[in-house]
């Protein structure tokens, strides 16, 4: 224990380095602590970091597992990292733009105060295809997207289609003074969870997208008539019954459950030329 109290002593010392004003940099502890909590971090882990900047909680995540891959486009930010994290080598620093970079072939979780200004392509590489592979992971990002995403019902295609693989849920709202400097907005911590069993089947992300941007083109729409360019009379009675779904129901209302019921009946029972292409 004392050992692993002096390492842990080690790694906090770390955590100091210059202000950098670039970016929202996250540097309030109890803010960074309820973080790394809601990660529920295992020391068999590999965590994936997406803008570590000066490593607030790199060097936090590092205490509990086994590998962290901490990634950063500035290259001071990254030369400050490499030497603080000098000694550490369970500690990866990569240089580079996470859009543009492949994701851990391994089970691997994220941890991370992600730029605000590339939120949703960030959420797009995690959570679909290319993340195959992520398990679970709490990211820091604004407030307004953060519910925007996981709105239940939700009126829009991508956050539906993530929601079929994974649980998302909105925590803890994190104040704008918590960072530095300040952006414009408050933030919120958007904890995911891969789902033991997906709502709709691995590969199909494309076909449900299509389907559910079909669907929404008019949200207010009764589920019956939006459905009817789909499935013949017979089909769109059965499909309604499984899905547990009133005829006269808006689209915008379904239901995750819904969604992925009536999606399913479609692949399962409609001929492919009739699915809407996106």
């Amino acid at each position: 224990m004392r050992k692993q109290n002096k390492k842990h002593r080690a790694v906090r010392k770390h955590i100091t380095g210059p202000n950098f004003t670039a970016q929202h940099l996250l540097h309030n502890p109890g803010t960074i602590r309820k973080l790394i909590d809601m990660a529920r971090l295992q020391p068999a882990d590999t965590v994936l970091e997406i803008g570590a900047g000066k490593g607030s909680l790199t060097f936090s995540i590092a205490e509990l597992t086994r590998k962290v891959i901490a990634v950063e486009i500035d290259a001071g930010f990254v030369q400050t990292l490499r030497d603080k994290a000098a000694s550490f080598p369970h500690i990866h620093i990569i240089q580079g733009d996470i859009r543009r970079m492949r994701l851990p072939a391994e089970p691997f979780c994220v941890v991370a105060n992600i730029p605000f200004s590339i939120t949703t392509a960030i959420l797009e590489k995690l959570l679909g295809a290319e993340g195959s592979m992520l398990q679970s992971g709490v990211l820091i990002l604004e407030k307004g997207a953060a519910q925007r995403f996981t709105r239940n019902p939700n009126p829009e295609p991508k956050p539906l289609l993530w929601s079929m693989y994974f649980r998302l849920d909105m925590k803890t709202v994190i104040p704008r003074t918590h960072f530095a400097p300040p952006p414009s907005v408050d933030a919120a911590i958007l904890r995911m969870v891969r789902r033991d069993r997906p709502l709709i089947p691995a590969g199909k992300g494309k076909h449900f997208t299509a389907f559910a941007a079909y669907l929404l083109r008019e949200p207010r729409l009764m589920v019956a008539n939006g459905l009817r360019g789909i499935f013949t009379p017979a089909q769109l009675k059965h499909s309604l019954q499984l899905a547990k779904a009133d005829r006269e129901q808006p689209v915008a209302s379904l239901s995750l459950e819904q969604w992925a019921s009536l999606f399913t009946s479609m692949i399962g029972h409609v001929a492919s030329h009739r699915w809407p292409r996106g």
